[in-house]
């Protein structure tokens, strides 16, 4: 977790004994994993900190997610990921920045978190204006060990070339056997019917799917 920096004199020191240089790196790190300033404080230990909501759904499935990370080195050498699908507000993204922080914890391997609403307009105004910046970008979405597709669904699926850009992701990667992790607030049926068979076929064989069907914690958790 990230830590402020101590008041005390000498050295800039957090109270975890990072530097300020060091906090300046890792604070880079999480922003070239595409972890938001909201979610970069967030880790397991965050989590239970605070404490998990009553709700038994999503206690259920954090359990789930947090066996998932304890193997994460394991299942991203397999290429088996997760699918965190279900209401608005139930922890799905910090569940999945919490596997990305333990992930880069313990390995050297890269990751990246992507929301879906700006994937779309990322790749077209990079392309628009530095086509290496654009083809980087591509690649590593492509190639990364770990990645995280955030709110898959709610990207503009009215240009069908949308829809192949999404197709042809997830594609090189389960045919490279790099894992993905989903989070999207669409039902089983809406995925299927949003997606081709041909994609939530791939992502079912190779993810644990955990449904949260609880209620918002938006509204009750600051």
């Amino acid at each position: 977790m990230i830590q402020k920096p101590s008041d005390a004199s000498g050295p800039t020191r957090s109270p975890a004994g990072i530097d300020a240089r060091e906090q300046e790196k890792h604070i880079k790190a999480l922003e070239f994993a595409g972890i938001s300033k909201r979610f970069q404080g967030v880790t397991f230990e965050s989590i239970e900190r605070r404490g998990l909501p009553p709700d038994w759904d999503i206690r259920q499935n954090y359990k789930a997610v947090k066996a998932y990370a304890d193997d994460i080195q394991q299942n991203v050498k397999r290429g088996y990921g997760l699918i965190l699908a279900g209401n608005y507000g139930t922890l799905k993204t910090t569940m999945a920045v919490a596997v990305m922080r333990h992930w880069m914890s313990v390995q050297e391997g890269g990751c990246l978190m992507v929301p879906m609403c700006s994937l779309i307009d990322n790749l077209f105004t990079m392309r628009a204006l530095n086509k290496e910046e654009w083809a980087r970008y591509e690649r590593r979405i492509r190639s990364t060990p770990l990645l995280v597709l955030d709110d898959l669904g709610s990207e503009n699926i009215d240009q069908g070339w949308v829809l192949s850009k999404v197709d042809s992701i997830i594609t090189e990667r389960y045919n490279k056997m790099l894992p993905i992790i989903v989070t999207t607030n669409l039902s089983k049926e809406e995925l299927a019917g949003t997606y081709s068979g041909r994609i939530m076929d791939r992502l079912r064989n190779t993810s644990q799917c955990l449904i949260f069907s609880g209620a918002s914690q938006r509204k009750v958790r600051a």
